[in-house]
C-alpha cells in the first residue's frame, strides 16, 4: 500500500510538471516573464550525481537487508526488530545525512538564482518549519507560496521533501522495518527524480524567458 502510495504521489509530480509546461508555452504567449530552469551548473550537477550515489548507495542496502514480503515481515517478533538489519536505527544517521546533502543542494540552487534575499530566506525556512513537524506533504504548499521560485530550486524542495518522506515511512512501518518492494519503488523514484532534475538542468541555456 506505501510502495503504491509512492507511486502515486510522484505520478502526480509529473503530472504538475506538464501542466506547468502547458501554462509556460502560454505565459510565453501572452508576453509574461516565466522562470524556468536555471543554467547549467557544473559543480550543482556534480553534487546533484554524488547525491544520487549517496542515495541510491542507501536504498541498495535497505533493499538486501529488508523482508521480501509483508508476510515474511509479519513473522518478525517485536523483541527482535531492533536487531534486525533492516531496522530504522541502522538508516536514521543515513537518512539524516541525504537531507543535509539536498539542503546543500538547495541552497546553492537558491544562491545561483541570486534568491538568498528575503523570499529565499523564507522559502528555505518554511521547508524546514515542514520538515521539522513531520509535514512533508506540505511541500506543495511551500511551491505555491513561493511562485517566483525557479524550477531548478524547485526540484531540489522536491528531492529533499522526498528523503523526509522516507524517513518518516521507515519510522512510522511496523517494527519499524520496510519490505523489498519498497525500497525497489524507491529506486525507480529516485532514478526518475534525479534524471529530471539533471535534464532540465542540461538542456536549459536561461533561467528565465523574457519575450
Amino acid at each position: 500500500m506505501n510502495s503504491h502510495r509512492y507511486s502515486s504521489r510522484w505520478v502526480n509530480m509529473k503530472k504538475k510538471r506538464l501542466i506547468a509546461s502547458a501554462l509556460l508555452s502560454t505565459a510565453v504567449l501572452s508576453g509574461c516573464t516565466v522562470t524556468l530552469a536555471q543554467p547549467y551548473d557544473a559543480e550543482l550537477y556534480k553534487n546533484t550525481e554524488d547525491f544520487y550515489k549517496n542515495a541510491a548507495t542507501l536504498l541498495l542496502k535497505g533493499e538486501r537487508a529488508s523482508p521480501v514480503s509483508k508476510q515474511q515481515l509479519s513473522t518478525l517478533r517485536a523483541k527482535d526488530a531492533r536487531q534486525h538489519p533492516g531496522h530504522f536505527s541502522r538508516f536514521q544517521a543515513e537518512y539524516d545525512e541525504l537531507l543535509v546533502e539536498s539542503n546543500t543542494l538547495i541552497l546553492r540552487a537558491l544562491t545561483n538564482a541570486g534568491a538568498l534575499s528575503e523570499p529565499g530566506k523564507q522559502l528555505h525556512a518554511r521547508v524546514e518549519q515542514s520538515l521539522e513537524e513531520q509535514l512533508g506533504n506540505q511541500c506543495d504548499v511551500l511551491q505555491r507560496d513561493f511562485p517566483d521560485a525557479d524550477l531548478t530550486t524547485r526540484n531540489y524542495v522536491d528531492l529533499k521533501c522526498l528523503v523526509s518522506r522516507w524517513q518518516h515511512e521507515h519510522q512510522q512501518a511496523s517494527y519499524q522495518v520496510l519490505n523489498k518492494a519498497i525500497w525497489q519503488n524507491r529506486k525507480n523514484t529516485l532514478f526518475d527524480s534525479i534524471l529530471a532534475i539533471q535534464a532540465a538542468a542540461a538542456n536549459t541555456p536561461s533561467s528565465r524567458i523574457n519575450p
